[in-house]
């Protein structure tokens, strides 16, 4: 018996309601709430042994206890929700198997509490930096730029904490997965085992010919050489991406350190030279974008039908891979050599890389109508991919309008210097800025409060609607038609 969506919908204490005391099922199995896993099982051996019902006929409490040291076995042999339980108690973890019940796990709130939290951190520090370097551009103060990117360092700072921290935390994840995880490899090794076999034994049960045998196994071979390299492929992946951000990171400090000492004139070097940190950062990630693209195309290649054409798939999976990275590393390469005097063009087209996104955009949604129609006839589909399609044209005009009118300003301000104060230029950032801020705090703070207040909320009303409950008429022990009939009839 597994506690899933069935054992959610009732009590673990057998009185028709849920309970917030984190104590009862640890009582039931007579353990701690400190338990190892093994002492949990080797209770729960010795408990269920002595409650059986089969060792125990006509003792209705012995059959009750089994079911409840059953369901409380079945919630702390679970990680999860062990953790939900110890933080909400049984209600906690009847509603965990509802829509969004992943939120009730104490280890993935926490994570996105602080990260709502470091983001509203990070918001208002950028707000700073970006008010101070206002400031100082529009002659304001004659402060060095040094002390202007202040803020901008406490934000990597606070980046780099938090980096640290989900570091931490995700091994304390993996750890407590760890026995899930291995039980879930072995059966999916079973299962490939039992596909493995399935395949070979195939072509011999199926009276084809000898040549069509070899073919057919040649194939099985190269699509299981192919799922080895995607294999691999993937493993690169996961540990370019797990050493990235600390990289990005001491990247992203070395350009900020590099682009004040040439602010305060410490230097003497190049725009290309000074961007050098982000280059190398794009390097990086072009590196990671390839081990994901191989990895995408050998999936591709391992699951395509002999005589279909792949190269197209391939192509169009190269093209949503690499084309942030291109429009990223071009605009840094127009903009750089536009400081270094090597070109003479307007800002207008130094800044022509920020528009392919809102060409690319505007272009998809004028065929989405035509997508969604075809993906369903019903009427009622149809105006909800109405509703669908003038939410996405609403949020692109005003995302649009948000960050085209921050381009528009700054090739102004910079073709114009004194046509336009930088303050007014940064009025988008700080409107995007305090939005992100307000956000990410009331977030954090329903994340920090909230779920506890509604945890309470329904503990209170399963303890109210319990009474009436109670009265209901078991279904064995009712009297319906039938049986009313064979009683009239004695």
């Amino acid at each position: 018996m597994t506690y899933g969506d069935d054992a959610s919908e009732r009590t673990l204490n057998g009185e028709g309601r849920g309970s917030t005391d984190t104590v009862g099922l640890y009582t039931a199995l007579g353990v701690e709430r400190d338990a190892t896993p093994d002492e949990l099982k080797r209770a729960y051996r010795r408990l269920a042994l002595q409650h059986h019902p089969d060792r125990n006929l006509g003792r209705t409490h012995s059959s009750s206890e089994f079911v409840r040291i059953q369901l409380a076995y079945d919630v702390l042999s679970d990680a999860r929700r062990r953790r939900i339980y110890n933080r909400y108690g049984e209600i906690g973890v009847q509603m965990a198997g509802r829509m969004g019940g992943e939120l009730l796990d104490p280890l993935v709130s926490s994570v996105l509490c602080t990260l709502a939290l470091a983001s509203a951190c990070i918001a208002v520090l950028l707000i700073v930096f970006f008010a101070m370097l206002a400031r100082r551009v529009d002659g304001g103060v004659e402060w060095p730029f040094a002390v202007v990117f202040a803020p901008l360092w406490a934000a990597d700072l606070v980046v780099g904490v938090v980096l640290v921290w989900a570091r931490i935390k995700g091994r304390v994840f993996e750890n407590s997965e760890a026995s899930d995880s291995d039980d879930a490899s072995e059966i999916d090794e079973d299962e490939a085992g039992v596909d493995r076999g399935a395949t070979d034994a195939t072509p011999l049960l199926s009276g084809q010919s000898v040549p069509q045998q070899h073919q057919q196994q040649r194939r099985a071979s190269r699509r299981q050489r192919l799922r080895n390299a995607r294999k691999c492929a993937e493993a690169q992946v996961a540990k370019v991406a797990t050493a990235a951000p600390a990289a990005y990171l001491l990247l992203v400090v070395a350009f900020q350190v590099a682009l004040v000492l040439r602010l305060d004139n410490h230097v003497t070097w190049s725009a290309l030279l000074v961007a050098t940190p982000w280059l190398v950062l794009e390097s990086i990630h072009f590196i990671q974008l390839t081990l994901q693209l191989t990895a995408g195309a050998l999936y591709i290649r391992e699951q395509a039908t002999h005589g279909e054409h792949i190269f197209k798939r391939i192509l169009v999976l190269a093209a949503n891979t690499f084309w942030w990275l291109a429009i990223r590393v071009s605009l840094v390469l127009l903009v750089t050599a536009k400081l270094d005097g090597r070109i003479s063009w307007s800002w207008i087209f130094v800044f022509a890389p920020t528009y392919v996104p809102c060409v690319w955009w505007a272009i998809a949604l004028c065929f989405l109508p035509q997508q969604l129609r075809s993906m369903s006839s019903d009427s009622e589909m149809r105006q909800n991919a109405t509703v669908i399609v003038r939410t996405c044209v609403a949020a692109f005009g005003v995302v649009a309008s948000v960050v085209y009118s921050f381009v528009a300003l700054l090739a102004w301000r910079l073709s114009q210097p004194w046509a336009v104060r930088l303050a007014l230029v940064f009025i988008p950032v700080f409107a995007v800025l305090v939005l992100a801020c307000c956000c990410c705090s009331c977030f954090s703070l329903c994340m920090a409060c909230g779920i506890d207040a509604t945890v309470e909320i329904m503990a209170e009303r399963e303890h109210q609607a319990a009474p009436s409950s109670t009265n209901v008429v078991p279904p064995a022990r009712r009297i319906d038609q039938h049986s009313y009939a064979s009683l009239g009839s004695t």
